[in-house]
């Protein structure tokens, strides 16, 4: 696999909060960039291995995208692990959640590539590393906000 993006942030916040709120996907487009929409596409938990979403991704030169991706690893409230079906890139994407403190977690976001195509790893992927890059460290300023007490925060 090929490392994407990493952003890692103290939140403060008790982990299980942070799990339900950020693990559930169909939060992901309140606090990461450039995704637009999460819907789920079957009536399985959000902490459950097959749980599945459709993505709706904002791609510069290519406007919006459609994702299918699937949960594949859960070990709540410690970390889920996602893999998307987006040609080219084949993104994984792991969120771990570790307590910090009585009332602080730390959370961090990594995104890979599974794709071992030869021409993709020297076109498409340094893209979407810096792309990705950018986003992860917005991202998890966005989460910490939320989490923190702003006016949505889920507590």
């Amino acid at each position: 696999m090929y490392l994407l993006a990493h952003a890692a942030t103290l939140i403060a916040c008790q982990r299980d909060i942070a799990f339900r709120y950020a693990a559930n996907l169909e939060n992901f487009s309140e606090w990461f960039p450039g995704v637009r929409q999460m819907t789920p596409t079957n009536d399985l938990p959000f902490d459950a291995v097959g749980k599945q979403y459709r993505e709706t991704v904002s791609l510069p030169l290519r406007g919006q995208r459609s994702v299918l991706m699937q949960v594949v690893e859960v070990m709540a409230p410690c970390r889920i692990t996602t893999e998307g079906a987006l040609p080219t890139v084949l993104p994984r994407m792991e969120i771990e959640f570790r307590e910090a403190g009585p009332d602080t977690c730390e959370v961090e976001w990594r995104m890979f590539s599974r794709t071992s195509r030869g021409i993709g790893r020297w076109t498409v992927l340094p893209l979407a590393r810096r792309l990705m890059a950018r986003r992860a460290l917005a991202g998890m300023q966005r989460l910490k906000h939320r989490l923190e007490g702003d006016a949505g925060a889920p507590r």
